[in-house]
């Protein structure tokens, strides 16, 4: 054990545990609250997604006591798996939130267990929001340890870190102190490592990665909360995941004291308006304004360049076989655009069914040439960069480079930016009046003391 690693963790254990409401900036009070309901936006969105109805009939299936509730109906079933069932729903949507500095999701397990503790143990805003923050800023920092080695290594990077955010979470809400809040850490660590990029592959298993992680960290607070420890080598954990690790920035913005002086919130939180990997939304904004700027048709494209960073180019294949392989292929999600010229698909339709075979689209897919551009990738994740050239059949070529993170909508998100999301995907579903009254309550998250109207205000109608 070295001290380093030592002194690292016990300073995270500090930052996190001893992180109160009154602590929050104004700007970091309106991050965790948008972050919130961005999330509930995915988790509305995942209710009848993928294998949410497998999951559900697996919850139902093991009993125990009614703690929290499973949405999308009134049923109980114990906190553990509610927060399991609602981060499932969401991960595999490719929907949720990512922090680029760290190449991690963290809203999609830490706002599941958070919820489900809170009700069950009848708490309110003024605790679920700075135990969310707690959960974030750990998570990223640990992301950002091994960013970007351990994704091009392979590993599925919720696996690895999608553990810690809801352990820190969990822990802060059940009111540990430092040293026990380190327990949370460091057995989080130790049960985390669980998934190779593998996992985005053809079939469903996907859903489950979200879920898993989410469950794992619960287990990790509620067993340290027992007095249960783990490991403090972070140092030698790191290095096992990959040989290019930065375990001194896992301290950065924290002082000796424990006391956070930067947040990761206010760092760059990536909010996604197409359900597709972070790094496609780039070359597809640039592909939307293109065809709207040049009113460009399917049938005139001869050939679609994609030049982009090397994370966004190993999405290339043209013709996805499910719903999954679509979210994931760029040539697919340009193709949709150029044809369709409706973003709202790529929040979810544009996967499935008919489309997916959909004779105009694979023709525009198979047009698209897709490389890797190192200058770019070398500028990431501080900007974002690709561009799409669209050469046309008469000679004409027209191009543009899109840099995400000059789009205000994604890093720095006005709240009237998240209500719209929520209520393109949530308003069908839950209705006015309710989608309505969620906005109210998030947005007013510390004047809540209970969420039990939260939670019935997420049934449908």
């Amino acid at each position: 054990m070295s001290n380093a690693s030592s002194d690292a963790l016990e300073r995270l254990g500090r930052a996190a545990a001893n992180l109160r409401f009154e602590h929050l900036s104004g700007e970091a009070l309106q991050r965790s609250k948008q972050r919130l309901l961005d999330t509930l936006a995915c988790l509305v969105a995942g209710y009848n997604d993928g294998i949410s109805s497998d999951i559900r009939a697996y919850v139902r299936a093991q009993g125990g006591q009614g703690q929290a509730t499973l949405l999308p109906t009134a049923e109980k079933t114990t906190a553990h798996l509610a927060g399991f069932a609602h981060a499932a729903y969401i991960f595999g949507l490719e929907l949720s939130d990512a922090a680029p500095r760290g190449t991690v999701h963290p809203g999609c397990e830490i706002v599941s267990a958070t919820l489900a503790i809170a009700e069950r143990d009848g708490l309110g805003g003024r605790a679920i929001l700075p135990a969310l923050v707690s959960g974030y800023e750990i998570e990223i920092r640990f992301g950002r340890a091994v960013h970007p080695a351990a994704f091009y290594k392979g590993w599925s990077t919720i696996g690895l870190f999608g553990a810690i955010g809801p352990a820190v979470s969990t822990a802060h809400l059940l009111g540990v102190d430092a040293s026990h809040m380190e327990n949370a850490i460091a057995l989080a660590l130790t049960l985390a490592p669980a998934a190779t990029g593998r996992a985005n592959q053809p079939g469903t298993v996907k859903w489950l990665l979200g879920g898993h992680a989410c469950a794992t960290g619960m287990l990790a607070a509620d067993m340290a909360a027992r007095g249960t420890t783990g490991t403090r080598a972070i140092d030698a954990w790191l290095r096992i995941i990959t040989e290019e690790a930065h375990p001194e920035r896992l301290t950065d913005g924290i002082a000796a004291d424990g006391s956070f002086t930067q947040f990761e919130l206010l760092s760059g939180i990536v909010t996604k308006y197409y359900a597709a990997p972070g790094p496609l939304a780039a070359p597809v904004e640039a592909m939307f304004s293109l065809v709207e700027q040049h009113d460009i048709r399917a049938d005139d494209v001869q050939e679609i360049h994609a030049d982009c960073t090397r994370r966004t180019a190993i999405f290339d294949k043209p013709h996805p076989s499910d719903e999954l392989e679509a979210r994931g292929s760029l040539p697919y999600c340009l193709a949709v655009a150029l044809c369709t010229r409706n973003p709202a698909l790529l929040l979810g339709p544009g996967y499935r069914g008919d489309m997916l075979n959909d004779p105009a689209i694979r023709a525009a897919a198979a047009k698209v040439r897709v490389t890797a551009n190192e200058e770019y990738e070398q500028q990431y994740p501080a900007r974002s960069l690709a561009k799409i050239a669209v050469a046309l059949r008469d000679g004409r070529t027209y191009s543009l480079e899109v840099d995400r993170s000059e789009i205000g909508r994604y890093l720095t998100p006005t709240d009237a930016d998240i209500e719209q999301k929520f209520r393109l995907i949530a308003a069908p579903v839950l209705g006015e009046r309710k989608t309505s009254r969620v906005v109210e309550l998030a947005f007013d998250m510390e004047h809540v003391s209970d969420i039990g109207e939260l939670m019935k205000c997420l049934q449908p109608e």
